[in-house]
């Protein structure tokens, strides 16, 4: 019985969920990370779950190493080939800050060094329109330059061709890139009219260096790989998870390395969607929290948001389709301290996995969320990541008990105290974060669930809830395993997008209608290539905006073809779109297209969530310990081990419910029900 396989590659853990669709079961695995050789946690994790010893259908990986890469800077030297005149775009950049009035903080520096950045004498205009022809002599001057860069150390430097308006007319790219790889047949070269043929050079160069610093790097991933599941004996095919929820082969993945690099997060944004369909509801927050932060994705009408650009550390912009997440400094292992303000502050400085949380009693410091719950007694000191790692509260009570005097508690009360008030300013950060991404998109978090995973989720999920007058939580089984679920999950996804620059006063209607075609005829063709035999869905919209604005509205389109009909109700569309976000429309002002966008989708058959549980039964709590509450104090509560609940039990708070990878913390107040598809659903009281 062959099964289909998730796994997901993290900093700390590599996690995996396969499923047997014959037997209607999980398998789960979960193994220590090996980041210097990813390979190994691999192998480990695979063996764990008995893949080499059955057969298996297929396997999906959701990374975090070129995202790694990039934060890390351990990726390729670059050399950086543009316009000449325009080496500078990558240091001049936009005006933005990440902290606007912190006077001291410093922008950081591109992915490719200044005197990487060589220009050539070859200029198209705005209109696709050559201006100054590239003729041999320069493309020898090029050839000459990388071939001095390269000094005989041809796996450490990639290029990054990213020419003026190459989207419109991407001939001189071409012929750069077939001068290169005539010249030097294993140079990694990335050309940006293949990686973003999108307008805003700033924006498009980032992306294709970005591209190009960490394409050697994912190359190394994906040899091992294949050579680890070849060693294995699994012959199925082999994809990794996109940005965009989607997968795409491993034989394909280093040809689109800025695919992958929010690959870690797309999972668990895939797996909220899944359980969001699968319990029927349209919408919902997902909430990630593991160990350094908390990674928050919004699903809307039953699918996940998508944003047409990112930043992987502020200050590289990288313009490909990618789930919408918010991330913020609060993980478990968030660091509490006060201010110079006397103000207590919970991150986004972590303990990390080494040394940790003071409670891990590998040297660390200061008091941490997770010293804080153990304080708290919502954790099992003894069950803590199924008993790998034990805790002692011991070492971080002093430490407590110092913050909570700071805070100007009694010295009797002091610990709980603080332990109190760090999980509520971390709960109150990550609310608040919710509350701007509803704010900002107009909606009522009200009308949502909230679907908590990560080690750390589930914990403070109905505090969090009630702060943000959420009514009901799901807690998917397995929470610390949802980015792997999210891989096996995952639909096929292809995202196509050109920039057709055009006014509704002088639309070129025939060029876009074609280019629409060709747009979806190449997403199709690659979801072929990756495996999907099915039928698959299109989406079709257009980036628009009136004349003389900045920034793009994106405007879904109708089906059929594109005529001069289309072009005019699309105006209207975009007129309504605007107005429901800016309060207001231009009736009669030119109204520009500017990107074309297709969304080629194969969805996925998968419909279970867990292996099926037992109907009935009355469970007894394992145990009872005191544990705290605000407004309570310590009081008795009931401990449950998840895997004993049958469908259909319920129970009223307080109580606490443990499994291996995370604990739910049911207050008094909510209900908690075991519904048959393996979800808990936590009711949460006023």
């Amino acid at each position: 019985m062959a099964l289909r396989i998730g796994i997901d590659t993290g900093g700390t853990f590599t996690d995996l969920v396969g499923y047997d669709d014959e037997a209607n079961a999980f398998v789960y695995g979960k193994q220590s990370s090996t980041p210097h050789r990813p390979a190994n946690a691999l192998a480990a994790v695979l063996t764990e779950a008995g893949a080499g010893e059955r057969p298996v259908h297929s396997v999906v990986l959701g990374t975090t190493v070129a995202t790694n890469a990039v934060l890390t800077r351990r990726g390729a030297r670059v050399c950086f080939v543009t316009t000449a005149g325009f080496e500078d775009v990558p240091y001049i950049g936009r005006l933005d800050k990440e902290e606007l009035y912190n006077l001291h903080w410093q922008k950081p520096e591109p992915l490719v060094a200044r005197r990487d950045c060589i220009g050539v004498e070859e200029r198209v205009a705005h209109t696709g329109e050559v201006l100054t022809p590239l003729d041999d002599a320069k493309l020898g001057e090029l050839t000459a330059f990388i071939a001095h860069r390269l000094n005989g150390k041809g796996g450490d430097l990639a290029v990054a061709v990213s020419l003026l308006f190459s989207y419109l007319a991407p001939e001189h790219e071409r012929r750069i890139k077939a001068a290169l790889q005539q010249a030097f047949p294993d140079l990694s070269i990335s050309v940006s009219h293949e990686i973003a043929p999108t307008w805003r050079e700033y924006e498009r160069s980032s992306t294709t260096i970005g591209d190009a610093y960490v394409k050697p790097v994912l190359r190394g991933y994906v040899a091992g790989v294949r050579d680890t599941l070849d060693k294995l004996g699994v012959q199925a095919p082999a994809s990794m998870l996109k940005s965009n929820g989607g997968h795409l082969l491993v034989e394909q993945a280093d040809a689109q390395p800025a695919q992958f690099l929010l690959s870690g997060l797309a999972g668990g944004i895939v797996a909220a969607r899944h359980y969001a369909r699968v319990a029927g509801l349209e919408n919902a927050f997902s909430l990630d929290m593991g160990g350094t932060s908390a990674d928050i994705g919004t699903i809307q009408a039953g699918r996940e948001r998508y944003v047409a650009e990112f930043n992987v550390g502020f200050g590289i912009p990288v313009t490909v389709p990618c789930v919408d997440v918010a991330t913020l400094g609060a993980g478990g292992g968030s660091i509490a301290w006060i201010d110079k303000g006397g103000l207590l502050q919970v991150g986004p400085r972590s303990a990390g996995a080494e040394p940790g949380p003071m409670c891990y009693g590998r040297g660390g410091t200061e008091p941490t969320i997770t010293d804080a719950n153990l304080a708290l007694g919502r954790l099992n000191p003894a069950y803590f990541l199924g008993g790998r790692v034990p805790l002692d509260p011991a070492p971080a009570l002093p430490a407590l008990a110092r913050l909570g005097q700071a805070l100007g508690a009694p010295e009797a009360d002091a610990v709980e105290v603080a332990a109190h008030a760090i999980v509520e300013t971390a709960n109150e950060n990550m609310a608040n974060q919710i509350k701007l991404i509803s704010v900002d998109r107009g909606l009522d978090t009200r009308e949502f669930a909230l679907i908590p995973f990560g080690g750390a989720g589930p914990t403070a999920a109905s505090a969090c809830a009630r702060l943000l007058g959420i009514s009901t939580v799901l807690v998917p089984p397995h929470p610390g395993l949802c980015s792997a679920f999210g891989a096996l999950a995952a639909n096929w996804r292809v995202d196509r997008v050109w920039t057709v620059f055009g006014r509704s006063t002088n639309l070129n209607v025939a060029s876009i209608a074609e280019r629409l075609e060709a747009l979806t005829a190449e997403a199709i063709q690659e979801l072929r290539d990756d495996g999907f035999t099915g039928e698959p869905v299109i989406l079709r919209s257009v980036d628009m905006r009136y004349a003389g604005q900045n920034y793009e509205r994106e405007v879904s389109l109708p089906e059929g073809p594109f005529t001069a009909a289309t072009a005019g109700e699309m105006v209207g569309r975009f007129a309504k779109a605007h107005d429901e976000f800016y309060g207001f429309s231009l009736e009669g002002e030119p109204v520009e297209f500017v990107n074309l966008r297709i969304v080629a989708i194969g969805p996925s058959d998968l419909s279970a969530t867990s292996t099926p549980i037992a109907a009935d039964g009355t469970p007894e709590p394992i145990a009872k310990r005191p544990v705290a509450f605000r407004g309570t104090g310590f009081v008795p509560t009931p401990i449950y081990r998840r895997e004993s609940l049958p469908s259909g039990f319920a129970l009223d708070g307080p109580a606490i419910i443990e499994e291996p990878d995370s604990t739910t913390v049911v207050h008094p107040g909510d209900t908690l029900r075991v519904r048959p598809d393996g979800l808990m659903e936590l009711t949460v009281g006023r």
